[in-house]
């Protein structure tokens, strides 16, 4: 498990836990803590990961530069190719670093991103899923769908949010129209991380039959995130919602998406969601 852009991170195996840091001013030098038995860990080491991940990573930000750059930094790592060497007990690790791909002009949204419980009023459970469960809330005023995890259990699934985060702000100029509208991101009430998005729809699974035209608008939502650059990586029912009452369709969770795919990916993506609307087509 690592975070800002491998400054700090933690190594695990199933009897011993290491937590790792690399100077922001020293990318060259990796600080390695003395072997952490699991059975004697107070506090247990994955609550110490999300406590890390709260306090010292709150300015998350992607891996790849293209989405955005670390704002403590000029400039972002896309890829590290390292060699490790030990000299004394002390391991450094010696990095090449690749030039970042030039940063995106595209015009962001910005949503809010300072939370806190009393932000939230609960009203019921949406669906759950890997990543936590989504939530029926009012927000400062607003009804919204909010996706929220609690990270000293599922620390795990903090990057793949944060990864969703990203691949919003990549599709900001088709929000509200192809897919939700990001509202606010990040950490509350201490070992918490959410993300919440305007209510757009049903799920396609509720539905026995739809019409040709939610057939197509559900394909030109696909063409718009393929012609962004991304791929979703994840077409299922659950993750198409139809409004009613305008017959637009909306693609949800990209939390698995991933960039810069090759073109047979996309094709592969598009015939899965063809094949998945016919069989809904009446």
């Amino acid at each position: 498990m690592k975070e800002s852009q491998l400054q700090y991170g933690v190594l695990s195996t199933y009897q011993h836990h290491w937590f790792l840091r690399r100077p922001a001013d020293e990318t060259s030098v990796l600080y390695i803590s003395k072997t952490l038995p699991i059975q004697s860990q107070s506090p247990p080491v994955l609550k110490t990961y999300a406590y890390m991940v709260q306090v010292l990573c709150a300015d998350s930000f992607s891996r790849n530069p293209v989405i955005t750059t670390d704002k403590r930094n000029k400039h972002s790592v896309s890829c590290f190719e390292s060699t490790t060497k030990s000299t004394k007990g002390i391991k450094t690790v010696i990095a090449s670093k690749k030039k970042p791909s030039p940063s995106t002009n595209e015009k962001m949204q910005t949503p809010i991103q300072d939370l806190s419980f009393a932000d939230f009023k609960y009203k019921s459970i949406l669906g759950q899923g890997r990543s936590g469960k989504t939530l029926l809330c009012e927000f400062r005023g607003n009804t919204i769908a909010l996706k929220c995890t609690d990270l000293s259990k599922n620390s795990h699934v903090l990057e793949e949010m944060q990864q969703e985060v990203n691949i919003y702000k990549i599709l900001s100029d088709i929000q509200g129209i192809h897919i939700p509208n990001l509202l606010c991101y990040g950490f509350y009430g201490g070992m918490y991380y959410a993300i919440g998005m305007t209510l757009v729809g049903s799920a396609l699974n509720n539905y026995k039959r739809i019409t040709e035209r939610q057939r197509v608008m559900g394909l030109l939502a696909l063409n718009a995130i393929h012609d962004r650059g991304v791929l979703h990586n994840d077409i299922r029912e659950a993750n198409i919602l139809l409004d009613d009452t305008n017959d637009v369709v909306y693609l949800i969770d990209f939390g698995m998406s991933r960039i810069h795919c090759d073109v047979r990916s996309f094709d592969e993506e598009k015939r899965k969601l063809t094949n998945l609307l016919d069989h809904y087509t009446y």
